[in-house]
């Protein structure tokens, strides 16, 4: 699945057991959000990734993007592999400084071709300030 570049990287990463095989491009997103020092898990499925350095308990063990939590640094990506287009559909950092490494590692994983989406923007100015820096992201 994924061209391993370290163990450290590799073991932050997991796969939905029914994901046959993985795009390029999310590959690349998987490997940007793992390099991050403070994401410890990565999921992946056919239709989104999530990293989070805090995961859920119980059974099935999800990274944890909730808005607002108080402690869990993460984000949670829709995949419109079809249309070229990632989708930030939760984001959290409590710690300054993530949320913006984050959004960094998705964007630079992209294509000239692909592009990322923000569709309802709660952030009270922070996707304002990555559309400006980033010109690939657009704010719906």
């Amino acid at each position: 699945m994924i061209n391993i570049i370290s163990e450290r990287i590799a073991s932050k990463i997991r796969y939905v057991k029914k994901i046959k095989s993985v795009h390029p491009v999310v590959e690349n997103i998987a490997r940007n959000l793992a390099k991050i020092d403070i994401i410890k898990y990565i999921m992946i499925s056919k239709d989104y990734i999530k990293a989070s350095n805090e995961i859920t308990t119980g059974r099935n063990k999800i990274p944890i993007t909730e808005i607002d939590h108080p402690t869990a640094i993460g984000v949670s990506l829709i995949l419109e592999l079809d249309y070229k287009v990632i989708q930030f559909y939760e984001i959290n950092s409590p710690v300054k400084g993530y949320g913006s490494k984050m959004v960094d590692a998705v964007i630079s994983a992209l294509p000239e071709d692909w592009s990322a989406v923000v569709v309802m923007d709660w952030s009270g100015g922070f996707w304002k300030n990555m559309g400006e820096k980033h010109r690939k992201l657009g704010i719906l």
